[in-house]
């Protein structure tokens, strides 16, 4: 059986991989500073608590529909550029592009509003998951390459679920409960981890993209995947 030897993600240049884990990066970090500022706003009673909810709603539904916009040409634009198993994982990213229109839409759930926040990291994750299963997969994909998209797996996986966990460990403890207070501290962390939900899959794509240009200046004769 002949061994298939290691190619680059992309056929011509990375600059379409680039942009998307910038778009990606940079949204994650305008909706985490969003949060936190609006956030501390409410928390020093600068701001009302139905203001702050409807800052908060204004800006998912404005941000999440032109990030989703943006990341769903640019999924595409990755894939046309690409091919074999590593065009397949960004069609399936592109299918987390059409998920993340519906941040700050709860309404369009059909599921209570506490869980629309979690049903949504969920639908996002689950594309990227099994765009990082195929590229971690794939024997044609560089190895450093593969060990990103192994390692984001869990980081995708882990920024959707512990979430739903949580909400669904408060949802089943009584009011009054001692054991409220420990949670408590799980709804602190949980809403940290949220915000990282779109910045560490970004810069796993920047750092995965970093990687195949390094493999494709070693390996200037290797044919572009």
């Amino acid at each position: 059986m002949q061994k298939k030897s290691k190619v680059p993600l992309m056929r011509s240049n990375h600059l379409p991989l680039i942009l998307l884990g910038a778009v990606m990066t940079v949204y994650g970090l305008a909706a985490a500073l969003a949060a936190t500022v609006l956030s501390n706003q409410a928390m020093r009673g600068m701001i009302a608590g139905g203001v702050y909810k409807a800052r908060q709603t204004a800006f998912d539904q404005t941000a999440s529909l032109v990030a989703g916009i943006l990341l769903l040409a640019l999924f595409i634009w990755c894939a046309v550029a690409s091919k074999g198993i590593v065009r397949v994982g960004f069609c399936f990213g592109a299918m987390a592009a059409l998920m993340t229109m519906l941040v700050g839409r709860n309404e369009m759930l059909p599921v209570p509003s506490a869980f629309s926040g979690p049903v949504i990291a969920i639908l996002v994750a689950l594309p990227l998951t099994i765009l990082f299963i195929l590229w971690a997969c794939g024997r044609r994909v560089p190895r450093g390459c593969r060990w990103v998209a192994f390692i984001s797996i869990f980081i995708v996986l882990a920024a959707a679920i512990f979430p739903t966990y949580v909400i669904l460990m408060v949802s089943k403890i009584p009011p009054g409960d001692p054991a409220i207070l420990t949670v408590g501290k799980l709804v602190d962390v949980s809403t940290n981890v949220i915000k990282l939900r779109y910045l560490l899959p970004g810069l796993s794509f920047l750092l995965i993209a970093y990687l195949s240009m390094r493999f494709a200046r070693k390996n200037p004769a290797m044919p572009e995947g």
